[in-house]
C-alpha cells in the first residue's frame, strides 16, 4: 500500500503513509486553499497512490473527501478534537483504532501491537535526531536541513530513523523565525539564506513541531492512547483553536533566540493561518519584531517571495 498523508495528525505509528509535501503537476481544482487543492490533485493524478488519508480539521480538509469520492481508493478522514484534555485523548484513541480496522479490512494486512510497538521505537528515534539538528539551527544550513526533512518524509520509516550529518554554517545577526504550513516550497528557504538571513527557528508541522512532540511510551493495551495523547499534545496547530498557546510558545522561543524578524507563510484560502496573522502580527508589534506575510496560490509557488523577502532582508 502507499498512503498519502496529508498533515502531522494523521500517525505515522499505525503503516508506512508517504508525507504529502507539494504537488507541481496538472491542477484539479481552483479558487480553493492551495495546499489542500494540492493534495487532491496529486491522490487524483498519481497512480502510485492507492490511499489518501487527511484530517477533519479546518473547512479545507472537511470537504476533500467529497473530491476523492470516486476515485476508487482508500479514502480516510480522521476527526480531531480541538481540545488536548483527557477526554479529547480517549475520544482520538478511538478513532485511530477505527482507522486501523479500515486500514486492516482495506489492504488485508495485519498491524499488531508489536509493529505498531516497533515503528513508535523508530518515530521516536527519527524526532530525536531532528530536535538535535533543530537545537543547532544556528550553526547549519537551514535549507539542507529542511530538504532532507522533506526527503525522509517520503521514504518509509526505517529509512527515515537513520542519522543524518549536516554542514556547519555561520550565523549572522539576521535572525528570524519561521511561521506557517508545511514548506514545500525550498526554494524559499534557499531564498531566506541567500538574502543573508539566518533562521533560528520555526513552528513548521515538519521541522518545530515534530522537534516537539514528545516520546511515545507504549503501554500494552493503551497503545493508541500513547499515541492519541502525543500527538494532540505535539506543539499545537491553528487549527486546533488555541492561538494562545501558540503565541505563547512561539513568541517565548523567539524572545529566547534573539529574533529580529518573522517570515509568516500562508497559503491562500486558509483561514486558520488567516485568523492567526492578525493577532501574529499584534504581538509583533508590540515586541518591536519586524514581519512579513509571504501569500502562496499553492505547495510550490514561490511568486513574489523573492522580492518580498530581499526588502524585509534590508529593512533587518
Amino acid at each position: 500500500m502507499r498512503i498519502l498523508a496529508l498533515s502531522g495528525f494523521v500517525p505515522e505509528h499505525i503503516c508506512d503513509v508517504v508525507r504529502f509535501t507539494g504537488f507541481d503537476g496538472e491542477y484539479n481544482i481552483a479558487q480553493y486553499c492551495g495546499y489542500a487543492a494540492d493534495y487532491i490533485s496529486q491522490v487524483i493524478k498519481d497512480d502510485s497512490i492507492d490511499g489518501a488519508v487527511f484530517p477533519k480539521s479546518c473547512d479545507s480538509s472537511r470537504i476533500i473527501g467529497s473530491y476523492l469520492s470516486e476515485t476508487n481508493k482508500f479514502i480516510y478522514q480522521i476527526n480531531i478534537p480541538a481540545r488536548q484534555d483527557d477526554l479529547a485523548i480517549r475520544y482520538f484513541a478511538e478513532i485511530l483504532k477505527s482507522y486501523t480496522k479500515a486500514l486492516k479490512e482495506h489492504y488485508k494486512v495485519s498491524l499488531t501491537t508489536d509493529s505498531i510497538e516497533r515503528r513508535i521505537e523508530l518515530i521516536n528515534k527519527r524526532n530525536v535526531w531532528i530536535k538535535v539538528a533543530y537545537d543547532k539551527l544556528d550553526r547549519i544550513s537551514y535549507h539542507e536541513y529542511l530538504s532532507k526533512i522533506h526527503q525522509l518524509l517520503s521514504e518509509p520509516l526505517e529509512k527515515q530513523a537513520e542519522d543524518i550529518e549536516f554542514t556547519e554554517r555561520e550565523s549572522t545577526d539576521k535572525k528570524v523565525y519561521v511561521v506557517g504550513s508545511f514548506l514545500a516550497n525550498e526554494k524559499i528557504a534557499e531564498t531566506i539564506e541567500r538574502l543573508g538571513m539566518k533562521v533560528v527557528g520555526d513552528n513548521l508541522p515538519e521541522s518545530g513541531r515534530l522537534a516537539s512532540m514528545k516520546p511515545v511510551c507504549p503501554n500494552g493495551d493503551d497503545i493508541y492512547n500513547c499515541i492519541a495523547d502525543s500527538i494532540l499534545k505535539n506543539r499545537l496547530s491553528p487549527t486546533q483553536d488555541n492561538f494562545s498557546a501558540i503565541l505563547e510558545n512561539d513568541f517565548s522561543e523567539m524572545e529566547n533566540k534573539g529574533v529580529k524578524g518573522i517570515i509568516y507563510i500562508s497559503q491562500k484560502y486558509c483561514e486558520p493561518y488567516d485568523y492567526l496573522f492578525s493577532v501574529y502580527k499584534k504581538m509583533a508589534d508590540e515586541r518591536g519584531i519586524n514581519i512579513v506575510r509571504i501569500s502562496l496560490a499553492d505547495s510550490k509557488d514561490s511568486g513574489k517571495s523573492e522580492l518580498e523577502l530581499e526588502a524585509f532582508s534590508d529593512l533587518l
